[in-house]
């Protein structure tokens, strides 16, 4: 049997980004590994930022590696699950003495929307 088809539609990944506030960065770990950082997130134009606070470990990581994954989701219950994954490179494009915001220039974008399943 196929596997069903829960991605969102471009539009819908928009509309989704466009709402959300926090997210979650994936990015080089101290010792090489994997590791995540929450921060501020947003999503204008079609453009996703999203902020770390200055000279913590988040930012000398993304500064010495820039790859990264930022992942969205909500889950508000199984069935209503939904997620977009932002693979690609942060760039700085404001700092303070406080925080530093990058722009993610992405090329890959993954999402999932299991109201899309077939109940």
């Amino acid at each position: 049997m196929p596997r069903e088809r829960i991605a969102m539609t471009e539009a819908e990944v928009a509309v989704f980004l466009a709402g959300k506030r926090r997210a979650v960065v994936g990015l080089r770990g101290s010792d090489g590994g994997p590791d995540v950082e929450p921060v501020t997130f947003a999503y204008v134009g079609g453009e996703a930022t999203f902020q770390v606070s200055r000279d913590e470990s988040a930012h000398r990581r993304l500064i010495a590696d820039d790859r990264v994954v930022c992942s969205v989701e909500e889950f508000p219950s199984y069935a209503q699950i939904k997620g977009v994954a932002l693979h690609g490179r942060a760039v700085v494009v404001v700092e303070s003495d406080a925080v530093v915001t990058f722009r993610l220039d992405v090329a890959r974008v993954e999402s999932f929307d299991f109201g899309k399943i077939k109940r």
